[in-house]
């Protein structure tokens, strides 16, 4: 009896074992020695959320490795300051890669909005032939080619004549693996498309209809984005029956509303189905042709309900992703230190308003409002409102002589970011000063939150009375009771 139930825990556990195979990254790279890397990956091409798969530590030779657990091929980067170096990464394999020297992002840069990072592909040490970042490069930049030339074209280009030019960059690239196979396939689909502007109900049967869904392929997924864009929009254009669509999403149920598209004939295909309201979803937030607390309500549905457990995630991104940032719901978290370095969160503030601020001493708007935001420390008293200026920088020492300057004379402390680029990203900090109010219950107040010149005091006594106003309605209901 032992033994047969030790054999069994061997085999779930070897199972398990297989479905989630190791991928290895190394390298040799000097100019980064003493710093830790860090590997991204997409989420989900929908809310295209990223996260933090791997950290490698350069040792003082500059050896670094990424171990990274995978079940399937999944596009990669690893984050070197103005570069993203590019990767596909494939279970149970190996590469060597060479990276740039380092170079550190310029201050202008940093406060710079538009700023985009440089993406490239590495140049990898003894790699196959067949490797996914040998093939993909490779075919991506016949690709372009083709797309140009059709493009810049002065004659059309016939079924006939594109199906010759797809012909000719599948020869130069042979490969059986099934990813490159797909992603070549889809990207062929949108070339047919812009050549002789390929009818979408053909498109959908070919490509998508009763086919599997690859959430993880970039090519499926800018097919996809243009065939689905604003499919709740859209549905009388795009399905036989409409009435009963519009009401799921009024009622808020995922339910009814994957029952109906899973129903009709252009998709015949529960994930497909599925992958259809979640990219609805998304499109109507921005569309705002849909309240966002009604598609909000949608994605917790689905997250509740569906059965794919990939999908399900998907939702509560989707959903964590519209409410990170609405008024009326709690703020993100964020990871600050001190001078001393003492580390504070969202908590460490609950009880008052907090006027939290994203600041760069390279911004001249970020300088100049350093006086008025004084004078919000001096008119509002500390038991009503927490100023956080927020240092962000990646010099750690110009945060410590900026504070030994000038945080005495400003009369409240000066936080430094930690070097936490996520945090930044949850925040939206796209320019600098970027403000928020957040209540004492650290949910927003006020997104974003006006600057001194913009008369922030004035709102922020509105908003207090109010706030104030409502905790006393609260504490009398609970005192009385309502009968």
């Amino acid at each position: 009896m032992t033994r047969n139930l030790l054999l069994m825990v061997a085999i779930i556990l070897s199972a398990s074992l297989s479905m989630a195979q190791t991928d290895v990254v190394s390298g040799n790279a000097k100019t980064y020695a003493g710093d830790t890397l860090r590997m991204y990956s997409i989420d989900d091409y929908i809310t295209k959320n990223e996260t933090v798969i791997s950290t490698a530590i350069v040792d003082k030779d500059g050896n670094f490795s990424f171990n990274v657990r995978l079940r399937e091929v999944t596009k990669a980067y690893i984050d070197l300051n103005v570069f993203k170096c590019m990767l596909y990464l494939k279970p149970n394999t190996k590469q060597t890669i060479i990276l740039p020297e380092k170079q550190e992002i310029k201050p202008q840069d940093e406060v710079n909005p538009f700023f985009r990072k440089y993406e490239f592909y590495p140049k990898l040490i003894n790699a196959d032939p067949s490797d996914l970042n040998e093939l993909i490069p490779a075919f991506d930049k016949l690709y372009v080619q083709a797309m140009n030339r059709i493009i810049t074209s002065q004659y059309s280009f016939s079924k006939a004549k594109t199906d010759t030019l797809e012909a000719k960059i599948a020869a130069q690239l042979k490969s059986d693996d099934p990813f490159f196979q797909s992603y070549m396939r889809y990207r062929f689909a949108m070339l047919d498309r812009t050549a002789y502007r390929r009818n979408n109900d053909i498109i959908i049967k070919e490509y998508f209809a009763g086919k599997d869904v690859m959430p993880k392929n970039p090519a499926y997924n800018d097919l996809f984005d243009e065939i689905y864009t604003n499919v709740f929009a859209n549905f009388k254009d795009m399905f036989a029956s409409h009435n009963d669509k519009y009401q799921a999403i009024r009622d808020k149920s995922y339910h009814a509303l994957h029952q109906s598209i899973v129903a009709e004939p252009k998709v015949s295909n529960d994930r497909l189905a599925d992958y259809i309201i979640l990219k609805g979803i998304k499109d109507a937030y921005y569309a705002d042709t849909i309240s966002k607390e009604c598609l909000v309500a949608l994605a917790d549905s689905m997250a509740g309900a569906c059965k794919s457990k990939d999908f399900r995630k998907m939702a509560e991104n989707i959903s964590g992703y519209f409410t990170q940032l609405m008024c009326g719901h709690q703020a993100p978290d964020f990871n600050i230190s001190d001078m001393e370095n003492k580390k504070y969160d969202l908590t460490s503030f609950h009880g008052k308003f907090t006027y939290l601020i994203f600041f760069n001493p390279n911004s001249y708007s970020a300088q100049s409002d350093l006086e008025l935001i004084r004078d919000v420390r001096a008119e509002v008293p500390p038991e009503a409102l927490n100023v956080v200026l927020v240092f962000v920088d990646q010099n750690k020492n110009q945060y410590t002589d900026f504070c030994n300057n000038l945080e005495e004379d400003l009369g409240f402390p000066i936080y430094w970011y930690n070097g936490d680029k996520e945090m930044l990203k949850k925040y939206e900090v796209r320019a600098f000063p970027t403000y928020y109010l957040i209540n004492p219950d650290l949910m927003l107040a006020m997104k974003p939150a006006p600057s001194p010149t913009e008369g922030f005091l004035q709102k922020f006594d509105a908003t207090f009375r109010s706030w104030k106003q409502e905790q006393m309605r609260k504490q009398y209901r609970e005192n009385q009771g309502i009968k």
